[in-house]
């Protein structure tokens, strides 16, 4: 068998879960499943252990990554502008991978054709091939005050109604499609993610010696930041020896203002970290905090099971159906729950362990070698009813 992955999620991020995601199924599938990844440039960096050929871009330039922190009316117009004055600093690169994509497609040297994202340039292009989507979430469709895309909704939704099935990476995220898209609950079949950690035997310079652990996106408002940080100001102003340690891009100069407001500038720290080093960011911290209203699996969950950290995280969405009895939860509204949960795990070293020790039993659940070898029995499948 041989599968036909598209260019997408390795343009659009650098490093991110979802193109995670994919790396990871590729380079577990059985050897008798061939994967061919259609891309000419790139700078993801997971590609790199994947053995794909593709010219590496240390930034690769496009409308995803330009001005990535700045929205603007007219930003769109402004970076066409750029494309057609400057042709050699902006090359169109999505148009570039997404021709060799289509050569391949018509070509048709392939048996099943499993996109990446959510672009339909294709649809024209199969030639009754099928054609497998993963959906990690419908964060969109169900948040449209932090991210209001009716566009990306209508294409997203075409496509889950035009593939042959849909992989969804959690029973929430399936039940989500179902009762937004109407979609059949045969069509769609679960996989779950797993963690990526390496240990690397390394461990970030400069870290506190006690800390709370954030990790991923501030900006987005789902991810319910503000409210974890306002929440837990109490316990900081408190305890001056406490302090958050964040990953991501540096803190803007609003979430300084925001920070100094609160009276604890101070006890916030940036710590860029490459994977050798994440492990032993999480098995330093005191805990992880998860507050997000809506998660379609949460990979750092089982990253912090893995470094026997103590997870903290809001009830909703696929958090329990994840974590399991290995987390501490809490109302996404709730502030006193929140600092109550992490209170309990400061205080009190047996119930700190116990839950390490659930962390380390529940991550026993989820492995790429798995989540693998399900997404070729549904490429199977599939193939079966051609």
């Amino acid at each position: 068998m041989k599968v036909l992955y598209d260019h997408q999620i390795f343009e659009h991020q650098r490093i991110g879960g979802v193109s995670r995601y994919f790396a990871e199924i590729i380079s577990h599938l059985p050897a008798d499943v061939e994967a061919d990844v259609s891309v000419e440039y790139a700078f993801n960096e997971y590609l790199k252990g994947l053995n794909i050929p593709f010219e590496w871009k240390d930034q690769l330039i496009s409308y995803y990554s330009f001005l990535p922190n700045i929205d603007f009316k007219g930003k769109k117009k402004l970076y066409s502008f750029l494309e057609r004055k400057f042709p050699e600093r902006y090359p169109d690169y999505y148009k570039i991978n997404q021709a060799k994509t289509i050569e391949k497609l018509q070509k048709g040297d392939f048996d099943i054709f499993h996109p990446t994202f959510f672009g339909d340039y294709y649809l024209d292009h199969l030639k009754g091939k099928p054609y497998v989507l993963t959906v990690h979430d419908m964060i969109i469709e169900l948040y449209p005050e932090f991210i209001n895309s009716p566009g990306f909704i209508k294409r997203k939704k075409r496509l889950v109604d035009n593939a042959a099935h849909i992989i969804a990476v959690s029973e929430n995220t399936k039940r989500d499609i179902i009762n937004v898209f109407g979609t059949s609950a045969d069509k769609i079949s679960v996989t779950y993610h797993a963690s990526s950690l390496v240990d690397g035997g390394n461990k970030p310079q400069n870290l506190p010696e006690k800390y709370l652990l954030y990790v991923g996106d501030r900006r987005l408002g789902y991810k319910n930041f503000n409210f974890f940080i306002s929440s837990i100001q109490p316990l900081l102003l408190a305890n001056k020896y406490l302090y958050v340690v964040c990953t991501g891009d540096h803190f803007t100069s609003e979430e300084n203002s925001y920070f100094e407001a609160l009276g604890i500038k101070d006890q916030l720290k940036i710590i860029f970290v490459d994977d050798t080093e994440l492990l032993g960011l999480y098995k330093s911290a005191q805990m992880f905090i998860y507050p997000s209203y809506y998660e379609g699996f949460g990979i750092p969950i089982l990253e912090a099971f893995q470094a026997e950290c103590p997870v903290v995280l809001s009830n909703g969405s696929c958090f329990p159906e994840v974590a399991g009895d290995a987390g501490v939860y809490f109302d996404v509204k709730s502030p006193q729950q929140l600092r109550a949960a992490v209170l309990s795990l400061l205080n009190d070293k047996e119930y700190r362990q116990e839950m390490v020790c659930k962390g380390k039993q529940r991550l026993q659940h989820f492995s790429w070698e798995k989540s693998a070898l399900q997404t070729v029995e549904i490429y199977k499948n599939v193939l079966s009813k051609m």
